[in-house]
This record gives structure tokens, C-alpha cells and sequence, in this order.
């Protein structure tokens, strides 16, 4: 496919809803869109060539299947099985579990995006870089100093 379809904000939330999502993933992801949208708004204003479309879509699917184990590898085959391989595509790049086995790391535009937008949302709260991850190294009991590196490595290069 030369140009995969990429479901709408309206769409996103149905699928979100019809998929028995939690309202307060639902809300995360929300917020999480809003800095998406924030950060690319910025970036177009800047010349850079961003598919807002896409990032809006997976910053509101990112955490689709959050409730299961591997919610990731979960959301991805289920969006795929949707019909939307590149949203998947970009979701998948925001898994702090997958960039500390070296793999997945955002390298399109978008998915960097996307990353750095989930780094910034606690719940429904945006909060500091360093303030996420020391809630996920709580929350996993894990250490991620690598994927903070990256976190704020990404953010350098999205807010210049």
C-alpha cells in the first residue's frame, strides 16, 4: 500500500472505546496526543516535513491493549490486523522495554515524536523527562538510565 489509511482523531477514540480500553489510558493517551501535537505543530512551523496524521493516530493508540502483558507487541498486532501497519509501525517505537534490549529505537521523525510525547505524560499529568522515567523505573523496578539518555537526547534534537 502507497498510502496506508491513518484513522482519524474521532476514529482513534471509537477504536479506543470499542476496544474496552480503560478511560484512564484513555485519558493518558489523550494528553500524550496533545504534546504530540504541541511538538509537531512546532516542527512544521520550523519547515520540517512532519505527517501530523500519523502522529495524531498513534499517539492516541500507543497504549490500546496497555491492560496486557507485552502491551506493545499486543498493540501492534492489533492495529495491524486493523488495516493500520504505519500507525503500528510508529507505536511500536515507544516501548522503554523493547529500547533497553536495544531494539525498536525511534528513528523516523514521527516515531520520535510519539516516544518523546509518552516520556512527557504521567498519567494524565505532562510532566519533566527525568519525572517520567522515575516513575517507570519505580513502577517496573528497572533502572532505564539508557533509555533517559535517549529520552532527553530526542528531546534536545525535537526542541531546538
Amino acid at each position: 500500500m502507497n498510502n496506508p489509511k491513518i484513522p482519524t482523531k474521532e476514529e482513534c477514540l471509537t477504536i479506543l472505546i470499542k476496544n474496552k480500553t480503560p478511560s484512564n489510558v484513555i485519558e493518558h493517551c489523550k494528553t500524550v496526543c496533545k504534546v504530540a501535537g504541541e511538538v509537531t505543530d512546532k516542527l512544521i512551523a520550523k519547515g520540517i516535513k512532519v505527517n501530523k496524521e500519523l502522529v495524531i493516530a498513534a499517539a492516541l493508540l500507543h497504549d490500546i491493549e496497555r491492560e496486557k502483558d507485552n502491551h506493545t507487541v499486543a498493540g501492534v498486532k492489533l492495529l495491524k490486523s486493523m488495516g493500520f501497519p504505519e500507525v503500528a509501525e510508529v507505536t511500536e517505537k515507544h516501548s522503554l522495554h523493547e529500547i533497553e534490549k536495544g531494539k525498536n529505537r525511534p528513528l523516523r521523525i514521527e516515531e520520535k515524536i510519539m516516544f518523546y510525547a509518552d516520556k512527557r505524560v504521567k498519567g494524565d499529568k505532562i510532566v519533566s523527562v527525568m519525572e517520567r522515567i522515575e516513575d517507570l523505573k519505580k513502577r517496573y523496578n528497572k533502572n532505564f538510565s539508557g533509555e533517559f539518555e535517549l529520552a532527553k537526547k530526542i528531546e534536545e534534537e525535537l526542541m531546538q
